[in-house]
């Protein structure tokens, strides 16, 4: 057996390190001190008579032969993870946690669980609503259903990254704003308040207006901005105003006539929704069933 495998626990300590380009978020992890990932760090470069890392600011960034070690560790404990799974596969029965957008979960996913039950009563699915993109390689997440304007971000060698929906933006408002607006025209929506995600770039009422040929450099928006959609949906549905929204969010609404598109005017920009699940889980027979009943339920289409 080659000696350099004695440092396994090394091995794995500097994986987690070089992903996160980070000690203390190493540490974290794998649930240990800042100082014993930098001792194990510095055991590890010794022992190999490497420089293995460089630190840049606040982090620690690999070099040439961090990368190439670090490409090595990642297909070899992929592997491992594989042939652990193989000889201990998870039952189709038990439980998945899945993760997703507080949005996604309070107005589409939980009303809908019942009828995911009905049909699969030994799967129980814990939900978990945040709006950070939570780390599916610490194993508290099996399933992720992620939604942005592009994938390329998403894809890791861990991950299995599935583009299940193209779902276009609208702007929706309650009938009553509607025909207090008498919009014909996407300028006609200046005058109303407009209810926003904080920190979107790319989905936003400025690009909106921008592709709609409407001015709005001399113009104040009168611009609400929320961090979550469905706090943007109370709002809108309540009278006070109209936001940019997807099918998937509010096509239940537009369905029962409770919200109305003033403006038939698409956003340039739309929502891709993603499956995201690790490659080696062990709850594959499981996380299978679950994703074949979301793909069958959504709607991707306005």
């Amino acid at each position: 057996m080659d000696k350099r495998l004695r440092w396994l626990n090394n091995l794995l300590c500097f994986e987690v390190a070089a992903r996160h380009q980070s000690y203390s978020k190493a540490a974290e992890e794998l649930a240990i001190s800042q100082a014993a990932v930098s001792q194990k760090m510095r055991q590890l470069e010794d022992c190999l008579n490497v420089r293995l890392f460089t630190r840049q600011a606040r982090n620690m960034a690999l070099t040439a032969q961090g990368k190439v070690l670090l490409a090595s560790c990642q297909q070899g404990f992929s592997d491992i993870v594989e042939g652990l799974n193989q000889v201990q596969e998870a039952p189709v029965e038990g439980a998945l946690t899945v993760s997703s957008t507080q949005a996604f979960c309070a107005l589409w996913l939980v009303p809908r669980l019942i009828d995911f039950y009905t049909a699969q009563s030994h799967i129980n699915i814990n939900v978990l609503g945040s709006n950070r993109v939570e780390d599916l390689n610490d194993g508290k997440i099996d399933v992720a259903i992620r939604f942005s304007t592009s994938s390329t971000h998403l894809h890791k060698p861990s991950l299995v990254v599935e583009q299940i929906g193209d779902n276009p933006v609208f702007p929706v408002c309650a009938p009553s704003v509607a025909a207090r607006l008498s919009a014909k025209h996407p300028k006609d929506l200046l005058s109303a308040r407009l209810f926003s995600l904080a920190h979107e770039n790319r989905v936003n009422w400025e690009t909106w207006f921008e592709s709609a040929h409407v001015n709005i450099h001399q113009t104040s928006l009168n611009k609400t901005e929320v961090t979550s959609s469905d706090l943007a949906l109370s709002a809108v549905l309540a009278g006070h105003g109209v936001m940019l929204a997807s099918d998937i969010m509010v096509g239940e609404y537009l369905k029962s006539g409770q919200l109305l598109v003033p403006v038939d005017f698409p956003h340039p920009v739309s929502w891709k929704a993603h499956l995201v699940y690790l490659k080696n889980s062990p709850k594959h027979k499981r996380i299978k069933v679950f994703c074949d009943w979301l793909k069958a339920q959504m709607p991707f289409e306005r």
